[in-house]
């Protein structure tokens, strides 16, 4: 009999009926003594359960069913041995638990004595940050053995394909949104506790705003944000504007009129007029609202920093989009905003983790000078010069469609990178009510490794054996999406009430049967690629910053990813997209592994240039420590940004010496934008002194007070983090190593 056995980590073993023997002795000694002939019942025993086996028709069988057909098989011989057997069973199980992996992992997340800080924004030392890894251990393991299938589990486990966030996979979580803001704050929502009126006004509609986010990603396990923060809010600044005219009434000249009750004319976009006809009035009202405007802000950014509501003292992971509204309410939403981040949070200002503000860069709206919005541009590289954000979305990417006349479909990221491009049911580029629903990503290190020349196996890279691999690995990876999908769609819509009910995310009724196919429907799926440059040190010996042909292969390679993830939209009726991977914590674990997964090093051994650093870089990026101008960095990696259109971001590192050159900065911006790449960020150091508030770049002492009490700001992947030193030990070893850019020559 021919029969594989898939044990309780996995690992699949030929079936071995002598195993058996040996319990069901152990069973019969344990009720009927030593001196028991076991042997003249064991052939009815093993006729039975190979007969049971046989029948099922299965090539293989999981421990469990084996052990319940083992069960079955004695009760029909004997009730008090099989419940011998049973109880054997379960204190192989307890013994096995106690002293196996997971308690293991549980005495280490428990006891602070392996830190993985997996997440830059858990405190893994408290006790929220215990309690939240403790579950993740749990969820994961029940995850793989019970909920996945088992070649999804295994390419996991061998370190093949990474299922993201797979402590959420059970509760069946999608990952990030773009929540419908505008309606929400215009009109209120329901929560369990009660329900929320509209607001009327800025401060409220900001306080609102914060609310939203925290709840919102309550439900999910991504982040979540704001497309269009300066059209979503628009109309509240309105209505502070009337309330402060209104006052202005009251207090110049003794009238009584409520703000619903003002002349149409009374507006804000009509400012202009208004001043020459009630400029005292005017000048009150505008001097009030930009108060107001500008504490509400501040108000947003200190709440989003402090709202530690997420497991683990989290703070909710959120993004806001701004900058392309020409109105004078959204001009003003804008220039709030950015204002708010220059100014920083706490007693001494410092630089805001959340949201991540994204500056939406737009041809004839704020690219050049004689644009309306060139001094929201101007503002937001001031803010980025000394806050790192906001980062650069550009709104003339080709692989977007915008309507012009529609906001919603306006080019926005949700922050990290993550992109929703067209929807093939109906809601075409609108990034309202809409999100991602999982990731996967695929190990191409590996790939590389199996079928590349570093191992010193063949002199040639065997591309024929690397593409079939890969070709294996993308199905795999559609099959994981839509099985993940399937079980997201199983679920309740009462498991995430708020976002259902109020219609945060677009698509399903509440009480449908279908509302939550209704609604993740619209979002994507997304097929993640990470380790391009190590690939191709594996299968070449050199990157694809280093060889034209290289270059070339590894733009085939990402460009197969996208062709599939075309294909796969076709086949299952969904919204695939490829995907340049954010990998924070799975970078290091690829190399060295983690608590369920075999890294590269501990199979294959150092390779220079492959598995010799503590991480891999990050989707088709340049290497960090390569020492080349910016400008051939971003002509290097902007034809990789056509194929991701899940998501991608690129990166400029600098120094101080150009982050406080403005024109060199707005230099490298336009010049990124004009090579078609859709996303980017800078990083640079931020040190803050935690006793007198001194910021620079001065790493370990302060240059004022000589405190060696110094936060250490940077960048992980495309969010902020409070201490780089809070990083995992992968992504410090990277920062380490990082180029920064400290000249700009004009091309």
């Amino acid at each position: 009999m021919k029969l594989s056995i898939i044990k309780r980590d996995s690992r699949v073993k030929d079936f071995d009926m002598e195993r058996i023997h040996i319990a069901i002795k152990k069973a019969y000694e344990e009720v009927h003594g030593n001196d028991f002939v076991f042997k003249d019942h064991w052939s009815d025993l093993e006729i039975n359960i190979e007969k049971t086996i046989l029948e099922l028709g299965k090539e293989e069988l999981f421990i469990e069913e084996v052990q319940d057909i083992v069960v079955k098989a004695l009760n029909n011989k004997d009730k008090t041995v099989s419940k011998a057997y049973e109880d054997y069973r379960e204190k192989r199980r307890i013994a096995r638990d106690t002293n196996g992996d997971t308690y293991k992992k549980l005495d280490k997340v428990l006891q602070c004595s392996d830190i993985m800080n997996s997440n830059a924004n858990v405190d893994e030392h408290s006790f929220g940050g215990r309690k939240f890894e403790s579950a993740n251990v749990i969820l994961k393991r029940y995850t793989l053995d019970k909920v996945i299938k088992p070649e999804i589990a295994r390419a996991h486990i061998e370190n093949r394909l990474y299922i993201h966030d797979l402590d959420s996979y059970a509760t069946g979580m999608h990952n990030c949104s773009f929540p419908d803001i505008k309606k929400l704050v215009n009109n209120g929502f329901i929560t369990r506790n009660g329900d929320v009126r509209g607001a009327n006004g800025l401060s409220t509609a900001f306080q609102l705003v914060a609310v939203i986010f925290q709840i919102q990603s309550q439900e999910q396990f991504g982040g979540t944000g704001s497309c269009h923060i300066d059209y979503d809010l628009e109309e509240q600044v309105d209505i502070s504007f009337k309330k402060h005219f209104s006052d202005a009434l009251f207090y110049f000249e003794d009238k009584e009129v409520s703000w619903r009750e003002l002349d149409s004319e009374i507006c804000v976009e009509n400012k202009e007029e208004l001043k020459k006809k009630y400029p005292k009035l005017t000048a009150f009202a505008l001097r009030e609202l930009d108060r107001e405007g500008m504490q509400s802000a501040q108000g947003l950014y200190h709440n989003l920093n402090t709202l530690e509501s997420r497991p683990g003292s989290q703070v909710p992971f959120t993004s806001i989009n701004l900058g392309r509204r020409t109105t004078v309410a959204g001009r003003m939403l804008t220039r709030w905003l950015m204002l708010a981040s220059i100014d920083g949070i706490g007693k001494h200002h410092k630089t805001s983790i959340f949201p991540i503000a994204i500056f939406q860069y737009k041809k004839g709206v704020n690219d050049t000078e004689e644009t309306p919005n060139y001094d929201l541009k101007k503002l937001a590289i001031e803010s980025m010069s000394k806050r790192i954000y906001p980062n650069w979305v550009n709104c003339d990417w080709s692989k977007n469609v915008e309507d012009l006349s529609n906001p919603d479909t306006a080019m926005a990221t949700m922050g990290c990178r993550t992109l929703v491009g067209f929807d093939r049911h109906g809601m075409g580029y609108s990034k309202v009510g809409r999100g991602n629903v999982t990731p996967v990503t695929i190990n191409l290190v590996k790939i590389g490794i199996k079928h590349g020349i570093c191992l010193g196996e063949r002199e040639e890279a065997n591309l024929e054996g690397f593409w079939n691999e890969l070709n294996e690995l993308l199905e795999l990876s559609a099959t994981a999406l839509v099985d993940r999908f399937k079980y997201i769609c199983s679920q309740s819509a009462k498991s995430a009430p708020f976002m259902y009910r109020n219609k945060s995310m677009l698509g399903g009724e509440y009480d449908s049967d279908t509302c939550i196919y209704d609604v993740m429907k619209h979002g994507s799926q997304a097929i993640g690629y990470a380790g391009i440059a190590e690939m191709c040190q594996a299968l070449f010996g050199k990157d694809h910053g280093d060889d034209k042909d290289v270059h070339k292969f590894a733009l085939s390679v990402v460009e197969r990813i996208s062709k599939f993830a075309e294909e796969a939209s076709e086949r299952y009726d969904l919204n695939f997209g490829c995907y340049a991977a954010p990998i924070e914590s799975t970078c290091g674990t690829i190399i060295t592994g983690n608590r369920e997964i075999k890294g590269l090093r501990d199979e294959f051994g150092i390779i220079k240039n492959v598995t010799d650093r503590e991480w891999i870089t990050n989707s088709h990026h340049i290497p960090v420590w390569k020492n080349i101008d910016v400008f051939t960095k971003l002509q290097l990696e902007a034809p990789f940004t056509k194929y991701p259109t899940s998501g991608c971001i690129t990166y400029v590192e600098l120094d101080s010496s150009v982050v406080d050159n403005p024109k060199a900065i707005e230099q490298i911006i336009d010049y990124a934008f004009s090579l078609d790449i859709p996303y980017l960020a800078f990083n640079f150091p931020i040190d803050t002194c935690l006793k007198c508030g001194y910021q620079g770049e001065f790493n370990d002492r302060c240059p004022i007070c000589h405190s060696e009490e110094i936060e250490q700001l940077r960048r992980v992947t495309g969010y902020l983090t409070t201490d780089y030193r809070n990083f995992n030990k992968a992504k410090q070893a990277e920062v380490k190593e990082r180029f920064k850019h400290s000249t700009i020559t004009k091309l």
